[in-house]
């Protein structure tokens, strides 16, 4: 095993510990009297795992010089920020399981579950802005803000093309790489751009960085809809085929839909454009994607994206030597589809 993969495991679940003590610290300070409030932001935090987001903000940050004290304020906002998303993913895709736990929406209905959400973006923005606003070693920390503020709406932007695309067997590859950029891979290209800007980094530093988080993003999102597939609900937390179950238009379906032929072909449309799908239904979808070749090459497509990610990153200068290696074992656990969380 490489020498730096226990360092960065070691970095990476330290970062997640720190981030969610701080954030039950801030919940309680801010929520005071909001009790079942505070316990379904709490919750939202439970079994997330590997924090992949304020992870990649400490290494970039550290690259610069500033310890990841001095910015954990924006470490655990963009992590408040991304679970808003997941908040509000639940109530859009009508889901009822969460890490393997009922969902907050299923738990207390989509306008409780709404509100929630909207809370905790808003916290997290404060975050953001306090942590910014209190360290004078920082630069750019309009920029940041800003950056963060666009990635946001980006997210939301592509939620409205996901929404659109839901049952539209006709949306092409194309289209959906397009979904994603704004979406999943938006949201891990900016921690890792906005660390760099906070301590002024070079703008070719700046650009290595944009196309190697770009990359990473667009890999881990292609990696989670192949879970979805052929993952188990008890690693997954989530249903085998909710994505199918929900007629969404995710690569291993929209390859599979190119690739099937006759009768295959014809089946695998006439499931997706049910209103619901039954059981036996899932598994006979399941069972044509899978025999489409689909899921492998999806499974090329991520480690093509990790490959890119990891030869992007690789062209930044020597002294850079800490971030590349820590990146690099981020996009190799990606790429090898071993268990783990987002």
């Amino acid at each position: 095993m490489n020498d730096s993969v226990p360092d960065t495991l070691r970095t990476a679940w330290e970062t997640s510990e720190l981030v969610e003590g701080f954030l039950r610290d801030y919940f309680s300070s801010v929520l005071q009297g909001q009790d079942e409030l505070m316990r379904a932001c709490e919750r939202s935090m439970a079994e997330i795992g590997l924090r992949i987001r304020p992870f990649l903000l400490r290494i970039s940050c550290h690259q610069g010089g500033l310890a990841f004290e001095k910015i954990i304020h924006v470490s655990a906002g963009i992590e408040l920020v991304q679970l808003s998303t997941l908040v509000i993913d639940d109530i859009l895709d009508e889901s009822s399981l969460r890490n393997r736990k009922l969902s907050i929406v299923a738990e207390h209905g989509w306008k409780a579950c709404l509100s929630i959400g909207t809370v905790m973006y808003s916290l997290g923005f404060c975050l953001i802005s306090e942590g910014i606003e209190k360290n004078h070693h920082v630069k750019n920390g309009i920029a940041v803000v800003k950056l963060f503020s666009r990635t946001h709406a980006d997210i939301y932007i592509g939620q409205f093309l996901d929404l659109r695309f839901e049952r539209d067997t006709a949306v092409t590859e194309g289209q959906y790489l397009d979904m994603i950029s704004r979406t999943t891979a938006r949201f891990i290209q900016t921690p890792l751009v906005a660390g760099a800007m906070l301590w002024n980094a070079p703008t070719a530093v700046i650009k290595a960085l944009e196309g190697a988080g770009l990359a990473l993003g667009m890999a881990f999102q292609i990696r989670d809809d192949v879970i979805d597939v052929i993952g188990e609900t008890e690693c997954t937390g989530k249903p085998v085929g909710g994505d199918i179950r929900r007629c969404k238009m995710r690569l291993p379906l929209i390859q599979a839909l190119q690739v099937l032929n006759g009768d295959k072909h014809r089946r695998l449309l006439d499931i997706m454009q049910n209103e619901s799908v039954s059981d036996q239904a899932l598994s006979e979808a399941i069972g044509l994607i899978t025999e489409s070749g689909s899921i492998e090459y999806c499974i090329y497509k991520t480690k093509e994206y990790c490959k890119i990610a990891t030869d992007t990153i690789s062209q930044l200068p020597r002294e850079f030597t800490d971030l590349k290696d820590h990146f690099c074992v981020v996009a190799g656990w990606i790429s090898s589809f071993e268990d783990g969380t987002s």
